[in-house]
């Protein structure tokens, strides 16, 4: 079980009901997560516009146009995630969060080398994401850019009513 896509993801369920934002970034890119959502949210929008933003390391590339952040403009964007996470997980009037067997409950994990594609469903919604084994540890390093707007708007619409 250990050293697999599933104890990674058991992992970050003890780290988010337990509301122990350190425990969950050993197995979570956030600065990689960024990049990848970042050149993912663009293209969907670009793609409407008929151009399509591609991510080519550590740029960004529209079209002609290379968009190069710095690796310090990328950590400080990442530290600011993880600054946010743990402002929301240490207030606990904030709803209780998925353990770690709700996770891989909801969970189907489909793995192809050194990659996995993890896709979490209950009720009706779904969030894909990404996992990459580096180093012997399995982390995510991507979500699924038109789920998590999905779930973002869902979010949102709720906290209006």
């Amino acid at each position: 079980f250990q050293g697999t896509p599933y104890y990674a993801l058991y992992q970050i369920g003890a780290a988010l009901s337990k509301r122990q934002v350190e425990r969950l970034l050993p197995f979570v890119d956030f600065q990689g997560v960024l990049n990848r959502q970042l050149a993912e949210t663009l293209s969907l929008y670009l793609s409407k516009e008929g151009a399509r933003a591609q991510q080519k390391g550590p740029s960004l590339k529209v079209g002609e146009i290379e968009v190069r952040l710095s690796p310090e403009a990328d950590k400080v964007a990442a530290d600011w995630v993880v600054r946010e996470l743990r402002t929301y997980l240490k207030n606990k009037k904030n709803p209780t969060l998925p353990s770690s067997f709700a996770l891989l409950a909801v969970g189907r994990i489909t793995r192809k080398g050194d990659y996995a594609l993890v896709t979490l469903s209950a009720e009706g919604e779904r969030l894909r994401l990404g996992m990459k084994k580096e180093e012997g540890v399995w982390r995510v390093v991507e979500l699924n850019a038109e789920d998590v707007q999905r779930l973002l708007k869902g979010y949102f619409r709720g906290k209006k009513g």
